[in-house]
């Protein structure tokens, strides 16, 4: 028998042996639970996706969101189809779809490796790529299989397991009747659609656990490693194309982490701070007025800080923590990283003074109306939002030892609220930088729909407002018009996923939809009329070149690195699932998430737990 089919089979039955042990429930065995949870993630981040990309382009990233988006649609209209007594949810329809993407998958994988690694031509470069298909295959089986097991029991995981035995034999025995073109072109496709359920299945990938002994930490932290170094060392690619679309998105990656770390940094101190002095912040002066005082208030806050997207969020949480309404703290969030001295400074360098102070004036303007809008919905009642005043002391003792606990108390769930949607954004950033080429966008000009171009690919990006400048210089120079570059200047440091997700947990669902579709609304309006009215553009010689980063970023990096490690020794990764799976749908799993590691652990995390249960009662509204 083929050696590559051998390889690939035996790839499958080990993945099910791992599913089997890992439903058994015990301790122990959920670190092997969690390598597969982190294996998946790691190779859909690394693997699947650029392999799309590589083939696909801009194209895998909409199949990937249309994927992401379609298990919700469908559990939806099957609800309201089939009534209220039928329970359908979107994690089981992506289980559903991603299985049956995956068994697809097999089968492509099976008519590409008996292409590439016959008997005839077997060397060691087939055998490298079968073992890297061999490493993903494995812990998607477990995955998979897993769930099936935990939800519906033995026999149809075995029923499943010999569906994709099946499908990976039956690619190796039609490879003779099918073209390679065909695998080629139909490959990319399934990794974008698979990718896409797949952030279903592992938002549930890791239930509650018993007590977390040191032995049991020391697996977690084994198993996620292994996880995260199985994708990248399997990685995979046909083509010269394929390696230098590895090294762009790991190029991207790494130079946002680098540019977001010390403003993240600087946000969770000052967010910390600001939680436990809270109490000293007269309640009268955060409700006073009218909400266009409240939103003007919000902004006067904010521009000082010298703070981006990611660094603002948990200083918004804080300030809405002590009761600040949506006004105030929407206008905080959207002029915060928008009106930094720095990006003043940096958009005159670029773009001239004319352009800096449009700039300006449009970010006044659209964090002005954003807070309207989000207090208008509020105050309507279509979404109820309690403010949890029980964490934060009235009367705190900042300089004694209570002050100093409750600050790291407030620091560390701070960090676990905006780190995994800070690492989810960074990485939609960095598969935007890669897949939408600036020179790619220039001939949009003449018709005026680079500025609705532009507000599509910026709405999710997550980029601060100063890194963005100098792109945004880029972008005139190709030919992108002044008013779709000041689209994405506002778009790119005000909405993303993180932002949305936060703003989800705060007002609900409906509220942010609406506010985030009538921010969009004014700013391409406001790049429209720039475009017709025409402002001036001053561009420096050196546009388009980089920069390097010092020791404040790194060091920047490797404290946040040291901090998540902590995490994830107390409390291993189902408190970051709860949080990315909260924020992404919108309803009450996270305090279950949260709620199994729950034992024996200090003070701080039983905070975190608490305050994740209170904000698993306002995503029930939502």
């Amino acid at each position: 028998m083929n050696p590559a089919l051998l390889i690939t089979l035996a790839s499958v039955l080990i993945g099910g042996v791992l599913a089997a042990l890992t439903s058994r429930g015990h301790a122990l065995l959920d670190g092997l639970r969690t390598f597969a949870v982190t294996a998946v993630a790691a190779l859909a981040a690394v693997q699947l996706l650029p392999e799309s990309v590589e083939h696909l382009g801009a194209w895998a990233l909409l199949l990937f969101v249309g994927a992401l988006a379609l298990p919700p649609l469908f559990a939806a209209i099957a609800r309201r189809l089939r009534g209220p007594r039928v329970e359908v949810t979107a994690h089981g329809v992506g289980a559903e779809l991603g299985y049956f993407g995956f068994v697809a998958h097999q089968f492509v994988e099976g008519l590409a490796l008996a292409a590439y690694a016959d008997p005839q031509r077997y060397d060691h470069d087939h055998v490298e790529l079968v073992l890297a298909v061999a490493a993903h295959t494995v812990p998607m089986t477990a995955l998979f299989i897993g769930t099936v097991l935990l939800q519906r029991g033995r026999r149809p995981a075995i029923r499943r397991v010999l569906a994709l035995l099946a499908a990976s034999g039956a690619g190796f025995l039609t490879a003779g009747w099918v073209t390679h073109e065909f695998a080629d072109a139909l490959a990319p496709t399934l990794a974008a659609v698979v990718a896409g359920f797949l952030c279903h299945v592992l938002l549930h990938g890791i239930e509650g656990a018993g007590r977390r002994t040191t032995s049991v930490r020391l697996i977690d932290l084994a198993a996620v490693a292994a996880g995260l170094a199985l994708p990248l060392a399997s990685v995979h690619s046909h083509s010269p194309t394929g390696e230098a679309m590895h090294s762009a998105l790991a190029g991207a990656w790494t130079e946002l982490a680098l540019e977001t770390a010390p403003m993240l940094l600087l946000g969770l101190v000052l967010g910390a701070v600001l939680q436990v002095i809270g109490g000293r912040l007269p309640t009268q002066w955060l409700h006073a007025g009218s909400p266009s005082r409240q939103a003007w208030r919000g902004i006067a806050i904010g521009v000082p800080l010298p703070l981006c997207a990611c660094g603002v969020l948990p200083i918004a949480e804080g300030l809405r923590g002590r009761g600040a309404p949506a006004a105030l703290v929407v206008a905080f969030l959207i002029a915060t990283p928008e009106l930094g001295p720095e990006t003043v400074t940096l958009t005159v360098r670029f773009l001239g003074w004319p352009y800096a102070i449009l700039r300006v004036v449009a970010a006044l303007l659209l964090a002005y109306v954003a807070g309207l809008v989000f207090a208008r919905l509020v105050d309507r009642g279509r979404v109820a939002t309690p403010v949890d005043r029980g964490h934060v002391p009235d009367e705190p003792e900042i300089g004694g030892a209570r002050g100093l606990a409750g600050a790291l108390a407030h620091f560390d769930e701070l960090l676990l609220h905006t780190a995994p949607w800070t690492v989810v954004g960074l990485l939609a950033a960095a598969y935007i930088d890669i897949s939408f080429p600036a020179a790619g966008l220039a001939g949009l000009a003449a018709t005026g729909l680079d500025v609705f171009v532009i507000a599509l690919v910026a709405l999710p990006a997550y980029v601060c407002a100063a890194s963005a400048t100098p792109m945004a210089a880029v972008l005139v120079l190709k030919g992108v018009s002044p008013g779709a570059v000041l689209v994405g200047l506002l778009l790119g440091p005000a909405t993303n996923v993180a932002t949305v997700a936060v703003l989800g947990r705060a007002y609900g669902g409906r509220a942010t939809w609406i506010g985030v579709a009538v921010i969009a609304g004014v700013s391409c309006g406001l790049g429209l009329l720039v475009n017709v009215v025409g402002v001036p553009v001053a561009l420096p010689l050196e546009v388009g070149e980089g920069h390097g980063h010092g020791i404040v970023a790194w060091g920047a990096i490797g404290v946040l690195g040291g901090l998540l490690v902590g995490q994830l020794w107390r409390w291993g990764l189902g408190p970051w699932l709860g949080v990315l799976d909260a924020g992404s749908h919108a309803h009450g799993h996270a305090h279950d998430h949260v709620h199994g590691h729950d034992h024996g652990h200090d003070h701080v995390h039983d905070h975190v737990h608490d305050h994740v249960h209170d904000h698993d009662h306002d995503h029930g509204r939502g």
